[in-house]
Formats: structure tokens, C-alpha cells, sequence
């Protein structure tokens, strides 16, 4: 419109006044959401958003121009330019659908945010706390702990959009700005927990709108023996006289902490406040492995196992799991983690299972029992063994080959007194007999082929691992005997590499060479006295490779009865988590108490007890295990009720047998998870304050449900609403359900001169 009008004000007048003045001269109802805007000299417009100050104190000067704005029917405000809805604006001012079904868009991984305003936006009193406005009256503009009231402001304007009725969904772009810009954690797009977001939302609500301006200080007193229900009241009552808003109201409940000195034996007791509770869970003792066994018996193939082993046990736990299945002795077995061909790892047996992850490909090999890959004193050496295949590499003469790590290796054991190249030859052709074809007489006589000189004692240091026996050095290896230019085996004692039997001339299927731990030819990494084991690599030419080996046959397995057997997760049920939070626990290190009669901290048992229940309770089921060692998810499937869930068990204030509704507990919504650690997606199940229908909220996405589907072992986050207040709500008279009458005017600009 393009009139304005003028009102005389007092420097000491409010910003309040000033608003009811615009109001009466603009003929707006008082129940319209309404705000001012002033209007600076380079023409920009600053929000006023503190109305309970002076014009002095906002530096207010005569003739500038002050703009009241109206909030839209849609909750908007008609001064972002961007629609926060996907609608176009005459589409949403004619939509009417039912209030609160409306979805979020997810922003980049903002699905943790979606998840937890859907939870909070169906906690019934809390939403009417700001459609009804009342939160305008308590907005703490001035708390040093608060967020200047933006963070309540940004809630307030989704909750508004959300229960108009006329947005099928809403872009929370401003909400996450403002999140971003008040924990840094939040910036940018990456994923992150929907509890840890829901915990810092209703921590900022509080100070937003806290009733305590001014904060005194209170020092916590321990009970020293006096009667719980007087120290009770004197907590609660501290609490308060520092924290008083309406999330206290709706969410603050009362522990009693008990902590007892294992050296002394005095007893701390304390009470103290919290928002939720975060249960945690029955967790398994046992694990469930995945495992390849391979026996020295060449006809059978590898056999896949499935091992229940302790969690925190060791590897010989797990050899003697599989020893169940197989009839081998531990001490026959060897365990390697593989890993692209290579042996990432071989583990001694008194390693930790926990270093092992659930996907690593563990391969465990029957070894002789006279076997050591380290020992010297054992009568067999357990050789690590690499399949490798020559592949033309371009080079100046094209006479280099590169060598190229293949299927699985092997452990074999190899008698000590047949360490020769010739017999090593003959056992591993023994042990790839049923992938690997012999080779006919025909086949195997070749001109150039020699008889092959297995009987050759161990060469002297420095003599070509693979040589013949007038040691042709490294100019005369040629391409085919696998031996890089160059290379040296160093001295040392057996079954260290120099004192290898030698290699025979005589071409076979394949050849032998020392290598490293990564199946390369580079021993350089060797000092001349080691005595590391080596590694050996069976080295094929292609053609050869292609002839006498059987790809398909060298890659299958079988897999024992065990792996069709499924370990059942046995259902917990959501009392059984409870009972597990009030169990008594000794600290961590990590976290000592500091007895005040030993004077000196100590590793104290602690027990929480429930004294005094919210009436909404948020209960958070830790999922999410983080060990030393491992991080894990936990999928076991919590079984809660959706009506009924009684707490009178838990609770050990003396309880008022006459209200049995004080301690029942009946399910508002549910915050899922889907998906593992490093990856998910968050979802919300949530019921109508208005309609009492069951809606899934996936992002932008809105659905009906029936109570049936809410439980699973998605279930994150729950709220639970105690029932003498949904009974309260109920007979509350509803809101009027017709449109607040429409102002006379446009919104905006609405201005007036300040003389």
C-alpha cells in the first residue's frame, strides 16, 4: 500500500508500544504474528527483534521508518523472497490439507535434521507452545548461554509452516543455516547423528527461551545423609532457579546418582537433572567369523566356516572353533588375513580377535604339526607361497616382464631336510594338483630343457636365488627365470634365503623365486645377516599359465553345513535396556571420581536410579558401540510398546498409588536409523497430535502407517508422552478452527514515521 502513517513516541517508550500502535492503526488483530523491521539510511532493513527494550536503546531516531510484517496464513513471512515450499504461491494459499503431514527436503545428508524436527514438531505440547505464540512472550534475547533467540525464531517458523495445513513440504534451508552458524559441527553437508542434532535443538530451545534472565550461582549439594525427598526438592529447586523454560517443563526429569569409594566406602549421593535418556543396549559377548579352511590335502577344495567366537578372545579361540567343524588340531593351524592376493597379515595365536575386522578375508591353513614359520628348532618351515604371472611390460628391448600377483596364496609346509628347489618344486606341484595339470612326457621334454639337478647342496652367499649350477649371474638369467637384474639373496643362516637350495635349469611348468612380504622380487629391504623367513612366488608364464591351469577350478570352495545356519538375534525388550541403565558399574579409568574423604580419585561403582519422570521422555538406544579397537552397529531388534510402557518399576520416589497414569508412557514418534557406521539414512515414524493417525516421514516424502509397522531394528530415538497428559491435552478446548481474520490491508510494507 502506498500509505503510511506517523505516531509520536517517548524515548523511553518500548518497541512493544510501538508494535500495538502499528497494530491499532494498521486495524491487525493482537492475535496476528507480527514483527518490525526499521529501515536504515542506506535504505537496508534491520530486524528489531527485542521488543521489551526502548527506542533509546535501539538507537531509534525521529522520522526514520519503522515496517511492521504480518506472518502469512502458510506460517511464512512474506519478506523471504525465497518459497520455502516447492508449491507455487497461489497453490499453497489454496492448499488445505491436514496439519503437520508435511515432509522436509533433504538439503545434502540433512536426513538426521528431517528425522529429528519430525520427532520434535508431533511432541503435542511443545508445538501448541508455539502456534499459540506463547514462546513470543519468553524469547531470551540477552542469555550469554542462548543463541539470541534465532534458533527458537527458525523452529517457530517450521512449526508454523508445517501445522498450517497448506505446504505439502518445506525447504529448512534457514533453520540449517542457523544451526550451521551456532555449532560448527553442523556446517556444511555431511552426515551426522540425529540424536547428537535433537541434543543440541532442545539445548538451544532452553536457552532461547529461558525465564531465568539472569543467572545465579548455585553450588551442588551432596545428601550427607539426609532423606532423598528433602534432597530432592533442594535440587530440583536449584535447577530451577537457573533453568526454566518450557523444554524444562516438557522434557527434564531427575536422577539419583549413588557413588560408593572401593577403599573408604562413603557414599556420595547426589540429583541431578536430565533432558533423555540414553540406554544402552544387551550386547552379545559372542561374534560371528567368517573363515576359508585349507587343508593340506590338495583334492579339497577350501571350505567357507562360519565361528562363533568370544569377542574379546583370542586367534587360538577361533582355531579351536574351526577344529569343532573340522576334526584338526589348533596347533595345525595357521591364520592369515589375505588381502589382494598377498598376505596382509599372519597372526601369531595369542593376538587379539579384535583386531580383526568383519570384512576381512581370513583364511586359516592346515600346516604339519611339526610346523613354524619362525622356529629353527622345529623339524618343518611353513612357507608363504604367491602365484604370479608374467605380463609383457614395454621396455627398451622388450625383454622386461612385469609380474602380476594372482589368486590365493598358500602356506605349505616343507620338511627341513628337503630344502631344495627341486623338491620344493615337486611339493607344491603336489599341492596345486587339483587346479594344475601334469604335463605328459611329451609335453615336459623340450630341447632346451636340462635334467633337473635336485640333489645341489645350498649355494654360497651371494649366489642367484634360482641360478644354475655354474651360476650364470645376473647378465645370463634371462627374462624367464624370474630373477630381476641385479637382485642378491643375502647370507644367512637357514632357512634364511642364501641358503636356499639352488633352482634347477631344467624348465617346468612354472619357475620359483624368493620374494617379499608383498610378493615383489626386491629383497633389498634384507641386511646380510637376517634370517626372515622368505617368501616364495610360483612364477607362470601365460602360455604355460593357460595350458596346465584350471582358473575356475583354483577359485571354487564349498561351504560347510554351518554357514546355512543363522545365529538369531533373540529380540531385547525395551524394560530389559532400562534395567541395564539403573544396573550398578564400576567408573572407566578414564573417568575417576574424586573422593572427598580419601582425598584422591578413584575408580568408584555408580548407580543411576529414576527419582522424577518428564512428561514427554525422549529414551536414546545406543546403537552406536565404540571400542578401542572397533566401532559397530548394533541391529538387535528392541521391542517397545506403543501404549502402556509403565515405569512404576524404575521409578523409586515414593509414588502416588491413587495416579497409576504418572508412570504410564505412551509412544509419539520414533527417530529410525537404516544402514551401517560409515553410511545410513534417518527416517521418522510420528502420530498426529490432531488426527491421532500414524504418518512415516521420509524427507519430503509423507505416508499413513498402521501401528504395526512402527517396531524395528531401525529404531533409533524414541518419545514417549505420559499419559495424564495426552488425557490433559485432550480435554483442553481446540483452538478455533477458522482463519484468524485477514488484515486490512497488505502486509507489507506496513510503515509509520517516528517523530
Amino acid at each position: 500500500m502506498d500509505t503510511a502513517h506517523s505516531a509520536q513516541f517517548s524515548q523511553t517508550d518500548s518497541l512493544d508500544r510501538v508494535l500495538r500502535t502499528a497494530q491499532d492503526q494498521f486495524v491487525v488483530s493482537p492475535q496476528e504474528e507480527t514483527r518490525l523491521w526499521i529501515k536504515n539510511a542506506e535504505g537496508s532493513f534491520e530486524r528489531l527483534c527485542n521488543t521489551r527494550v526502548t527506542l533509546r536503546d535501539t538507537n531509534v531516531e525521529s522520522g526514520q521508518v519503522v515496517v511492521m510484517e504480518t506472518r502469512s496464513k502458510d506460517g511464512t513471512w512474506p519478506s523471504q523472497q525465497t518459497r520455502v515450499a516447492s508449491n507455487g504461491p497461489k497453490e499453497e494459499e489454496e492448499l488445505q490439507g491436514q496439519p503437520g503431514i508435511c515432509g522436509l527436503t533433504n538439503l545434502g545428508n540433512t536426513c538426521f535434521m528431517n528425522s529429528a524436527l519430525q520427532c520434535l514438531s508431533n511432541v503435542p505440547q511443545l508445538t501448541e507452545y508455539f502456534l499459540k505464540n506463547r514462546y513470543l512472550e519468553e524469547l531470551n534475547f540477552c542469555n550469554p548461554l542462548g543463541m539470541k533467540g534465532e534458533i527458537a525464531e527458525a523452529y517457530a517458523d517450521l512449526v508454523k509452516q508445517a501445522w498450517s495445513g497448506h505446504h505439502r513440504n518445506i525447504v529448512p534451508n534457514v533453520f540449517k543455516t542457523k544451526v550451521g552458524h551456532f555449532a560448527s559441527q553442523f556446517l556444511g553437508y555431511q552426515q551426522h547423528d540425529s540424536q547428537e542434532l535433537l541434543s543440541f535443538l532442545l539445548d538451544g530451545l532452553h536457552e532461547d527461551l529461558n525465564r531465568v534472565k539472569k543467572k545465579e550461582y548455585v553450588e551442588q549439594c551432596d545428601a550427607a545423609g539426609r532423606p532423598d525427598q528433602e534432597v530432592a526438592v533442594e535440587a530440583w529447586q536449584n535447577h530451577k532457579r537457573r533453568n526454566d523454560s518450557v523444554i524444562v517443563d516438557t522434557f527434564h526429569g531427575l536422577f539419583k546418582s549413588t557413588l560408593v569409594c572401593p577403599d573408604c566406602g562413603n557414599v556420595s549421593v547426589t540429583f541431578d537433572p536430565f533432558c533423555y535418556l540414553s540406554v544402552p543396549l544387551p550386547v552379545s559377548h559372542k561374534r560371528v567369523m567368517e573363515v576359508f579352511f585349507v587343508s593340506m590335502d590338495p583334492r579339497r577344495k577350501p571350505e567357507q566356516h562360519r565361528l562363533v567366537v568370544p569377542k574379546k578372545g583370542k586367534i587360538s579361540d577361533l582355531c579351536m572353533a574351526l577344529a569343532k567343524h573340522t576334526g584338526v588340531s589348533p596347533e595345525r593351524m595357521m591364520v592369515a588375513d589375505v588381502f589382494s592376493h598377498r598376505f596382509y597379515k599372519i597372526f601369531q595365536l595369542d593376538e587379539s580377535l579384535s583386531t580383526i575386522l568383519d570384512r576381512d578375508d581370513i583364511f586359516i591353513y592346515e600346516v604339519s604339526g611339526r610346523s613354524s614359520i619362525t622356529e629353527n628348532t622345529r623339524e618343518d618351515v611353513v612357507i608363504p607361497v604367491y602365484l604370479r604371472e608374467r605380463t609383457p611390460a614395454r621396455d627398451y628391448n622388450n625383454s622386461y616382464y612385469g609380474l602380476m600377483l594372482f589368486g590365493h596364496p598358500l602356506l605349505v609346509s616343507v620338511p627341513r631336510d628337503r630344502l631344495s628347489w627341486d623338491a620344493l618344486y615337486h611339493i607344491l606341484l603336489y599341492r596345486l594338483s587339483r587346479y594344475v595339470t601334469r604335463p605328459s612326457s611329451d609335453d615336459e621334454d623340450d630341447g632346451e630343457d636340462k635334467d633337473m639337478e635336485g640333489g645341489k647342496n645350498i649355494p654360497k652367499s651371494g649366489n642367484m636365488a634360482g641360478g644354475s649350477s655354474q651360476d650364470p649371474g645376473p647378465d645370463q638369467a634371462g627374462p624367464s627365470s624370474g630373477v630381476a637384474s641385479g637382485s642378491r639373496v643375502p647370507a644367512a643362516s637357514s632357512p634364511g634365503p642364501s641358503n636356499w637350495p639352488q633352482r634347477a635349469r631344467r624348465k617346468h611348468l612354472f619357475t620359483l623365486q624368493t620374494v617379499n612380504s608383498n610378493g615383489t622380487s626386491d629383497r633389498s629391504n634384507f641386511n646380510e645377516d637376517t634370517q626372515a623367513q622368505p617368501y616364495i612366488a610360483i612364477d607362470w608364464d601365460p602360455e604355460m599359465k593357460k595350458r596346465y591351469y584350471d582358473e575356475v577350478e583354483a577359485e571354487g570352495y564349498v561351504k560347510h553345513d554351518c554357514v546355512g545356519y543363522v545365529l538369531k538375534k533373540a529380540p531385547v525388550r525395551l524394560q530389559e535396556c532400562i534395567e541395564l541403565f539403573t544396573t550398578m558399574e564400576t567408573l572407566e579409568k578414564e573417568n575417576p571420581w574424586y573422593c572427598p574423604n580419601c582425598k584422591q580419585h578413584q575408580l568408584a561403582t555408580k548407580k543411576l536410579d529414576l527419582w522424577t519422570l518428564p512428561e514427554t521422555l525422549i529414551i536414546h538406544l545406543k546403537r552406536f558401540s565404540y571400542t578401542k579397537f572397533s566401532r559397530e552397529k548394533l541391529d538387535t531388534l528392541v521391542e517397545f510398546p506403543i501404549r502402556d510402557l509403565d515405569f512404576s518399576e524404575f521409578v523409586i520416589k515414593p509414588q502416588d498409588e491413587s495416579a497409576p497414569e504418572l508412570y504410564k508412557y505412551d509412544l509419539i514418534a520414533v527417530s529410525n536409523h537404516y544402514g551401517g557406521l560409515r553410511d545410513g539414512h534417518y527416517t521418522t515414524f510420528a502420530c498426529n497430535k490432531d488426527s491421532g493417525q500414524w504418518h512415516y516421514f521420509d524427507d519430503n516424502s509423507v505416508s499413513p502407517v498402521t501401528e504395526n509397522q512402527i517396531e524395528s531394528k531401525a529404531a533409533y530415538v524414541l518419545f514417549y508422552q505420559r499419559q495424564d497428559v495426552a488425557r490433559r491435552l485432550r480435554t483442553k478446548p481446540q483452538p478455533g478452527q477458522s482463519d484468524p481474520p485477514a488484515p486490512a490491508c497488505d502486509p507489507l510494507p506496513e510503515s509509520m514515521d517516528i517523530n
